[in-house]
């Protein structure tokens, strides 16, 4: 810990990011604009106290630029110019923004939310909604475009420059896998009443939906704390990567056994997926090495592949009720019809960027103001996209998306430049950039891809870095 420490050659500049990132982490958290999971038309931090993180966080990180800038640490002017670009589009989309949006929708789904909400209302009716955007609305989203593009600014294209190495990724991994385990602890503690409700939906002893028993900790929503998990189990495997130390796979596994609880469905299917590709890429790399274990493993492998190729054999002899009970296990007693829901999102999303919107999107935060309403009539109270890329698309328009595409177009130029110089390591970086990648088209989590691409821009540095002096 002292040579990683004393390896940092810490400045007392290095201070102002943590000076500014605690009213940074007040302002979303408590603006209610962190993870976009609750009712956008209420704002619980008080305008005067978000004026005053604002101005903090803006003249602690604007200062901070300023040194590195002067130290040489500045990334490429183009990127400056975008970034600078992009965030003031997003201000202006804001800007721009009826004070009232009208919309008449077409009604897809009909259940109890929208006949308590619309008596007698019925599939194919059209519902006429005027969604109003208060000035103080509009302030906090621009205030919260600011504080977010500078700070992946900072942590993408500068903070990266100024501390390299592979030891820093290391320690960077037991941050994250600290931060998981307390969120994992803090739930055995504020939530112990909920596991054994859960366990018994799951096993169909109660016919109850198993979202309703999900575990969620302090990170408010369930499908939040099973995102958590993967980022524990991808980070897991980034210090295996590192360090080959047996308990790493017990993180994993501990992680995974959590993210169950959360009942998200699909970063279990996915981490399920990345931790046996994950095993495989060791396999094979290891094989000579350790030709007896790993023949053991690989015959494990091939018994789970038999296993569930006769599950499906027994399931087509007793003509799918085999494969339903399993079914009936995974996804709870209730299926919540989820792609139906993402379905008319979706469609209502394509809606809002009608009329000439599509160019710029309908603003960041402006978007799940008037999104949400819109499916309200549909019969859902929920408002985020539920898919990063139409999220993006809706919320920035086509500029945005183009600029995430050319981000990830970036990452894997840097996955290429690193490989020779770190290759377990960049590809298990990879293995986690992909997972989010795909889970992002069902859930608005695009910029966790960041997560990924900060410890390949400390490797990118770091060979940059021995290439001058080998020069």
């Amino acid at each position: 810990m002292k040579s990683f420490i004393k390896s940092l050659e810490l400045r007392l500049s290095d201070l102002l990011l943590l000076v500014g990132f605690i009213p940074f982490a007040i302002f979303l958290i408590f603006g209610q604009l962190f993870m976009q999971y609750v009712d956008p038309n209420v704002v619980s931090l008080p305008i005067w106290a978000a004026i005053i993180c604002f101005v903090i966080v803006l003249g602690c990180w604007g200062y901070y630029l300023y040194l590195e800038f002067k130290r040489g640490n500045a990334p490429n002017r183009i990127i400056t110019y975008i970034f600078a670009f992009l965030i003031l589009l997003a201000v202006i989309t804001i800007a721009v923004q009826p004070s009232t949006v009208i919309i008449d929708m077409v009604v897809r789904q009909v259940n109890g939310t929208n006949e308590a909400l619309y008596p007698g209302i019925q599939v194919g009716d059209i519902v006429h909604l005027e969604t109003p955007i208060s000035l103080v609305h509009r302030f906090y989203f621009m205030m919260n475009v600011f504080c977010i593009g500078v700070f992946i600014y900072i942590g993408l294209f500068v903070f990266p420059k100024r501390f390299t190495s592979v030891l820093f990724v290391k320690y960077l991994g037991y941050a994250v896998l600290f931060f998981v385990m307390t969120v994992i602890l803090f739930g055995y503690f504020t939530e112990y009443n909920l596991y054994i409700p859960f366990i018994k939906t799951l096993l169909g002893q109660t016919d109850e939906d198993p979202a309703t028993y999900a575990v969620k900790s302090y990170i408010i929503h369930r499908n939040a704390y099973g995102m958590v998990m993967m980022i524990g189990i991808i980070f897991a495997f980034i210090n295996h990567s590192i360090e080959k130390k047996w308990y790493y796979y017990l993180f994993v596994g501990f992680f995974y056994v959590n993210m169950v609880f959360s009942y998200c469905k699909t970063g279990l299917l996915i981490s399920a997926l990345l931790i046996a590709f994950y095993v495989l890429y060791r396999l094979i790399t290891t094989y000579q090495e350790h030709k007896k274990r790993n023949k053991i493993l690989l015959i494990t492998f091939i018994s789970l592949g038999v296993i569930a190729l006769g599950i499906v054999g027994l399931s087509l002899v007793t003509k799918g009720k085999f494969l339903g009970k399993i079914y009936t296990i995974i996804v709870g007693a209730k299926d919540s019809g989820t792609l139906d829901m993402r379905a008319y999102i979706w469609d209502n999303s394509f809606q809002l960027l009608q009329n000439g919107w599509w160019l710029i999107g309908r603003g960041f935060g402006t978007y799940n103001l008037v999104l949400m309403p819109m499916n309200t009539a549909n019969g859902d109270m929920v408002f985020p996209a539920h898919s990063a890329y139409v999220g993006l698309l809706a919320q920035g328009g086509i500029f945005f998306l183009l600029g995430y595409i050319a981000l990830l177009g970036y990452y894997f130029y840097l996955v290429f430049k690193c490989f020779k110089k770190e290759p377990g390591l960049t590809i298990t970086l990879t293995f986690g950039a992909i997972a989010f990648i795909i889970y992002s088209f069902t859930e608005a989590i695009q910029y966790l891809v960041y997560v990924f691409l900060f410890p390949i821009m400390i490797l990118y540095h770091t060979k940059y870095e021995l290439e001058e002096k080998a020069n």
